[in-house]
Formats: C-alpha cells, sequence, structure tokens
C-alpha cells in the first residue's frame, strides 16, 4: 500500500483550506500558518540545500534542509527522541511513575479559546503532586521530582488537554534525608488535582458562568478528576523508549493514514481501555482542523520540569549531583545514534550518505545554498557530520 503522509496531505488542500477558512470568517493563527508552510516545505530543495562534492571524481550530492518543525512528522519524530535523550540523562536511579492527570469535557474549550490557560495545567499537577507529599509531613516540606509533558489531544486527534508526569518515588526533604513515596492516596490525588485546576482557572476567568460551572463539576464529579499513577515497571532497561511515546510525538503517527482521495482521509485509532481498532474517515478539511489545532504558539513548552529535577532549583542541586542517575548505557547509544543525520542514516539504513556511490570516497561540504533572509537561520540549526 502506498504511503500517505501528512505533507502531502497540507500540501494537496492548504491554499484551499485557507481560502476556506477567510470565507467563513474563521481567523487562523499566524503560528499555525508559519509551522504548516515549514512542514510542506520541509526537505524541498527549493528552500535550501547543502551541496557535497567528491574530491576524488567530482560526483556532487543535494541534501535539501529540513524544517525543524514539531508539527513536522519527520522532524518532530527527532525532537522527541532529543527530548527523551535530555530527560533520561537527568533521573534518578529510583523507582518511578508515569501520571496521567485529566480534565473534564466541559472546561477543555476554555483551554482552546485562550491557550495561555495551558499553563495552568503545568503549575496545577506540579502543585497537586507535592501537596499531597507534604501531607506525609509538613515540617519536611519534601520536595519531588516531575517532569511534566503536555499532550493536547486524545487517540482520535480531538481536542483533549491533559498532562503526563513521570514521577520520582524518592523526595529529599528539609532534614537532607531522601525518603521513598511507594504509596499513592488516588481519593485525595484526585480531589486535590480537581481543586488545583478550579482554583487557579476561577483566578483567571472571574465570570459568572464559570463559576457555575465550578461548582457543578464539584457535584458531578465528586470523586475528583480522574488521575491515573501506575508504577512504572522495568523502568531503567527501557527508559528512553519509555519516555519517547509520551515526549512531544507528532500528533498522528502516518502508519495510521490508511486511506486518502483529495477529499477524504481514513485514519485508524484505539480508544483508550480497549483492544478494537477504530477506522474513522473525515472530509480533509475536517482532518486538517484536527491537525492544526494541537499546533503550540511559538516558544511555548510542551515539557517542563519541577522539584529536584528543575536545573535551576538551587535548594536541592548539590544533593542531585551527589545522587545516583539512571545508568548511562540506557541512553549514552542511543545519542550517538541520533548526533547527526548521517549517524541516523547510517543506523537505520546501514548505509554512509556522505560516501561517493562511485569511488567511495569521503564526499566534502562545498557550500549552502538558501534564501538570504534565512542564511543565518540555516547555520544556527545546521549539524555537520
Amino acid at each position: 500500500m502506498r504511503k500517505i503522509t501528512i505533507k502531502e496531505i497540507l500540501k494537496d488542500n492548504w491554499n484551499a483550506f485557507v481560502q476556506a477558512m477567510v470565507h467563513l470568517k474563521t481567523p487562523i493563527r499566524k503560528t499555525i500558518m508559519h509551522e504548516v508552510e515549514r512542514v510542506i516545505g520541509c526537505q524541498d530543495p527549493k528552500m535550501g540545500f547543502a551541496l557535497y562534492a567528491c574530491p576524488e571524481c567530482q560526483q556532487m550530492l543535494h541534501v535539501p534542509f529540513t524544517c525543524k518543525s514539531r508539527f513536522c512528522n519527520t522532524c518532530g519524530a527527532k525532537y522527541s527522541k532529543d527530548r527523551a535523550l535530555s530527560m533520561a540523562s537527568k533521573l534518578l536511579d529510583s523507582p518511578h511513575r508515569h501520571v496521567v492527570l485529566t480534565i473534564p469535557e466541559e472546561l477543555r474549550k476554555y483551554f482552546a479559546q485562550d491557550r495561555t490557560l495551558l499553563n495552568i495545567l503545568f503549575t496545577s499537577a506540579a502543585d497537586t503532586i507535592k501537596y499531597r507529599f507534604n501531607q506525609f509531613s509538613k515540617s519536611e516540606d519534601y520536595e519531588p521530582g516531575m517532569i511534566c509533558v503536555l499532550h493536547t489531544f486524545g487517540r482520535d486527534l480531538k481536542w483533549n488537554p491533559h498532562i503526563h508526569m513521570i514521577l520520582c518515588e524518592d523526595a529529599i526533604g528539609n532534614s537532607d534525608i531522601w525518603r521513598r513515596f511507594g504509596h499513592i492516596n488516588y481519593e485525595g490525588l484526585r480531589h486535590s488535582w480537581q481543586y488545583c485546576v478550579l482554583k487557579q482557572m476561577g483566578e483567571r476567568i472571574k465570570t459568572p458562568v464559570f463559576k457555575d460551572l465550578a461548582n457543578k463539576l464539584y457535584t458531578d464529579h465528586k470523586n475528583g478528576f480522574y488521575v491515573n499513577a501506575p508504577p512504572v515497571k522495568n523502568f531503567s532497561t527501557a527508559v528512553v523508549n519509555y519516555i519517547l511515546r509520551y515526549a512531544g510525538r507528532p500528533v498522528l503517527a502516518q502508519s495510521r493514514i490508511i486511506g486518502y482521495d483529495r477529499k477524504t482521509v481514513t485514519f485508524t485509532y484505539t480508544p483508550h481501555g480497549s483492544t478494537i481498532v477504530v477506522t474513522e474517515t473525515l472530509p480533509v478539511f475536517d482532518f486538517i482542523k484536527r491537525l492544526i489545532i494541537h499546533i503550540p504558539e511559538q516558544n511555548f513548552r510542551m515539557i517542563r520540569y519541577y522539584g529536584f529535577y528543575y536545573d535551576k532549583n538551587a535548594k536541592y542541586a548539590a544533593y542531585l549531583k551527589q545522587a545516583r542517575k539512571m545508568p548511562s548505557h540506557v541512553y549514552k547509544r542511543q545519542r550517538i545514534i541520533h548526533s547527526s543525520w548521517r549517524q541516523r542514516i547510517m543506523f537505520y539504513f546501514s548505509h554512509d550518505p556522505l560516501r561517493c556511490i562511485k569511488c567511495g570516497a569521503r564526499l566534502e561540504l562545498i557550500e549552502l545554498f538558501c534564501d538570504p533572509r534565512k542564511i543565518k537561520f540555516y547555520s544556527s540549526l545546521y549539524h555537520y557530520p
């Protein structure tokens, strides 16, 4: 079956989609316009390329620039791997939990209308965990280690903002003693998460409508908002791959797209808690809408560190340096593999792209070709092998 790419779908329909939105007087965020144009131009020689030449036989090789966009499935996968490696290098060699904190459907529209509210999900998640840890001893003021990742999509691509957290079960208190918290009170955790979210949202949205909604949610969700925090089994042996599943991965894997006829797009997904694969077909414009709503604002950080995992936490920096980190062999080899585009091709395809196909000599970089206005941009991003 022919491989269908999101780039192909966008390239075929983007101009018509923009015109349709203009006709409907529906504004498109500038960030979306910028990111989609980058994806469409990814690896297009018209957007720039590096020219290599063989010093022996003068064989030429053109290497087009990539877009470096998190929204791009190709570049986003590399971004995801880089973030996973960075996160893995900071983790302690201790048990961890994968905490998922969600919000009810009634609140989701507020985060779509005002994306600055997404910061509340991060701060509420961190405050919730720290509050629960401090219930054991307020005088110790235990500081847990947390890495939070924001996902704005569900498996069906609909808008569903929620937090994935990698939580260390060890925490350090004011007496400089590490303590392990192997038990989590789910009831208390859910109530605390509900309180933190609604309290911080109420401080930003001071309208009678939201106040009534908050009171209704307290009544309808007497057990608090849904939270799941299972321990991660064999975390030290597969830490990079585990984190990779949740650290900034693209919204939709292209392997899930099974049909495209320029009018409709068909993709598959497995609903949460089910093993049945669902197939859904959408008009192409509706499919694009579901994709682009998840493009974050420029410079918005989708991954954030809290507690003693926060690099600038001076209070516990010295203790964190002395603590036993995750074994380096878990991620060191992956870091070497993904250090450059050449290394990745050599690893995955057993082929050196900078070896002349005629004589086998090493190709040399001759020149960079790109829009003069982007020379500085590409020079800063280009990784020489």
